[in-house]
Parts: C-alpha cells; structure tokens; sequence
C-alpha cells in the first residue's frame, strides 16, 4: 500500500527524494564507475537515459548537476508540473543551452491509434503477462508537448520524436533505441542547419 519509493525517487525538483536520488547518482554512483571502468568523465560524455518516471529523473540530473551531466534521454517520458517549472525557468538561466536532450512519445495520433492487444508484446519471454499500457503515451502528449515547448524556449539541443501507435513499453522503447544513442553521442549539427 502507499506510493511506491520509486515514484518519490523519480519525482520532480521539488520532492526531496528526487533530489537525493539525484545526489545519490551524482556523487556516488557516478564516480564509483569511474573509478572503475574507463569513462570519460566531462559532461560532454556523461548522459542519462530513462524511460517514463525515469525520463522525468535522468532530465534532473542535468538540472541538477549540470556540471556532471551533459544531457539526457527521455523515452515516453512523464512530467510533473514542478519539473516543466524549472525547465521554464533554465531557459532563463541559461541551463540547459549546452546540454543535448532526445525526447521522444508514443500514443495515439490523428491517424493511428494505439492497439489495446499487440500481440508482439505477449511473445517476448520477459514481458508476456505485462506487455504495458496502450493508453499511456496517449495521455502523457500534453506534458511531453509543454516540455518540448520549454526545452526550445531554453535553447537546448533537443531532438524530439513520435511515434505514433507507439505503447508504453520495454519493446517500444528498445525498437528505436540507436535513436537517443546517436544523437547524445553524435556529431553537434550546428543551431543554424
């Protein structure tokens, strides 16, 4: 019973779980890999990537830690209000203007609506009792939409997509994965192309 830790963990700036997860990942989990594996630590080569609430918490960690993180990834991302907030108020600041962002939502569109039954989904070994939520992405579309919205308006490296029919989901989110890979990790396009 009660709200999952999780969801506290991934919440908005606001929320003091969130901001501990973040300095959790931040300053222990982060220099505890590179102390151990062979990272390139600047900012440019450090990104997050989440999916859903964990889109919400890897978006954090650049406003969070700006100096650690050089951008993120957030797949059919959830959104509080106190998070569109504080992205409104980088735009400001001028925050999030070096840090490259890939946002992307599935969900309904005018011409493709979301199947309540795929049966892809059912087939996969690890997923088939809880193939995810067809109604999901559908309803994140507002909030993902403002975000888009706010992340322009802070000038960010944003590259943002749909996919329509797209469901809330591990096999969704994995189909188009070299898609946020490639643009955290790409070649800069310059603001003005």
């Amino acid at each position: 019973p009660g709200i999952r830790r999780r969801h506290l963990e991934y919440g908005g700036p606001s929320n003091a779980f969130a901001q501990a997860h973040s300095d959790l990942v931040a300053h222990t989990i982060k220099p505890y890999v590179d102390k151990w594996f062979r990272t390139r630590t600047r900012p440019s080569d450090t990104f997050a990537m989440g999916t859903s609430m964990g889109g919400q918490a890897s978006l954090h960690l650049c406003l969070r830690h700006p100096e650690i993180f050089g951008g993120a990834a957030c797949l059919s991302p959830y959104f509080a209000p106190d998070m569109l907030a504080s992205v409104a108020s980088a735009s400001l600041s001028g925050t999030l203007s070096s840090k490259r962002i890939y946002m992307d939502i599935g969900g309904d569109s005018d011409d493709t609506k979301v199947p309540m039954l795929d049966i892809q989904d059912h087939l996969t070994s690890s997923h088939w009792r809880n193939p995810g939520y067809f109604w999901l992405d559908t309803s994140l579309q507002p909030s993902v939409n403002t975000m888009k919205l706010a992340l322009d308006l802070a000038q960010a490296d944003l590259q943002f997509r749909t996919f329509p029919g797209g469901r809330h989901n591990e096999r969704a989110w994995a189909m188009p994965i070299h898609l946020p890979i490639l643009h955290l990790f790409g070649k800069r396009q310059s603001r003005s192309a």
